[in-house]
């Protein structure tokens, strides 16, 4: 799981260590929103290594239902899939692309193959699935990379826009990075592996804490204050 506040340098780190060793399938929202609002529809063989039904997709759906009090039923009742093609019927948006690729990451679960995805890890669900991935007998890895403050980040999704990339309002921004925040302890403990790594600077990003297995390795003396309040200071009680 690549996880990290919006605008902290996820998708780069993604794509930097995908260059060097094998991410196998990759889930992220945001791509899902930008393929089906340009064609409104995604071939599912591109994210799975079986076919899918509309069956598995009402299924989750019911689960979904009885466990997550923020389901959005009338949204998600224009999407259906046909042989093996997820169709949606009305527009998209980043909710219903968000519950889709949540689909995604549970049907991989069950394939039993390698996958990777991307989030700003703002809800318990996030590290729930983790854990149950775990559980499911994979190796687990959390990447997780984040800023100092939440106004960078800000004016890094700032950028992004005007380099056509998609908007996050400030708001937004700003809440789950703290509840991001509140969350990284939990998940570092749950995986198997475990990197925190600052972007804060403009000029690259450093990997201050590395988890394997049950050793923790501290990789600097000065450690950026985000990293000591929500993990370190966590860890040692």
């Amino acid at each position: 799981m690549f996880g990290g506040p919006n605008g902290s340098g996820k998708s780069t780190l993604l794509t930097g260590i995908a260059e060097e060793c094998s991410i196998g399938y990759y889930v992220n929202a945001d791509e899902i929103e930008k393929e089906l609002r340009a064609n409104g529809f995604i071939d599912c063989s591109n994210f799975f290594p079986t076919e899918v039904s509309n069956e598995q997709w009402l299924l989750f759906l019911n689960n979904l239902i009885e466990n997550d009090t923020r389901v959005q039923l009338n949204s998600l009742s224009s999407v259906r899939i046909k042989e093996n093609v997820l169709i949606i019927e009305a527009p998209i948006n980043s909710y219903i692309a968000a519950v889709i690729a949540e689909f995604m990451r549970y049907i991989l679960l069950d394939c039993d193959v390698s996958f990777s995805f991307e989030t700003v890890m703002s809800h318990p669900s996030k590290v729930e699935f983790l854990k149950e991935a775990k559980a499911k007998g994979f190796k687990t890895y959390l990447y997780f990379i984040s800023t100092q403050d939440p106004s960078i980040n800000i004016s890094r999704v700032a950028n992004r826009v005007g380099k056509g990339g998609h908007d996050v309002d400030t708001d937004k921004i700003v809440s789950r990075y703290y509840r991001s925040m509140e969350l990284l302890c939990d998940a570092f403990l749950s995986v198997d592996r475990a990197y925190i790594i600052d972007s804060s600077m403009e000029d690259g990003i450093s990997v201050f804490v590395e988890k394997n297995g049950d050793d923790v390795t501290i990789t600097s003396e000065e450690v950026p204050e985000w990293i000591g309040k929500y993990l370190l200071e966590k860890l040692q009680k």
